[in-house]
């Protein structure tokens, strides 16, 4: 084998495990959703909205938002045991310490059959926050 192969064949390689997380999200298992609003003074909580559509009725949904510089900021775990599959929930939110700008919510769905936990990552969604003017 030459080494020009060896080195294509490697770069595939390095191609498809960089790739390998986007790949890893989905919407055939649920989403979540938030309309763009302003950040008021003091600390409130904002509504978003999530859907369920595991393959059980036995699941978490670990929920994570995320500012625009990279930092998680909020999260929320919810149940089959005490949630819908399909609601709303909140994220606690401060205005003197939160970054306005473009922000993403992460969901990570574990569903369970026979004792064995499933996990799968929902396809971020995105909304804004912005300083009133």
């Amino acid at each position: 084998m030459s080494r020009q192969t060896i080195l294509a064949s490697l770069a595939a390689v390095v191609l498809l495990v960089t790739a390998a997380p986007a790949d890893a999200w989905t919407t055939a298992y649920g989403r979540t959703s938030a309309r763009d609003r302003e950040l008021r003074q003091g600390c409130h909580n904002y509504r978003y909205h999530y859907l369920v559509d595991a393959p059980t009725h036995d699941w978490t949904l670990e929920t994570f938002l995320v500012d625009r510089t990279g930092e998680k900021v909020s999260s929320n775990v919810l149940s089959s045991d005490s949630e819908a599959e399909r609601g709303h929930s909140r994220f606690g939110l401060c205005r003197w310490n939160t970054v306005p700008g473009r922000f993403t919510i992460r969901a990570k769905l574990v569903w369970y059959r026979d004792a064995t936990g499933h996990t799968t990552w929902f396809k971020p969604s995105h909304f804004w926050m912005r300083r009133p003017s």
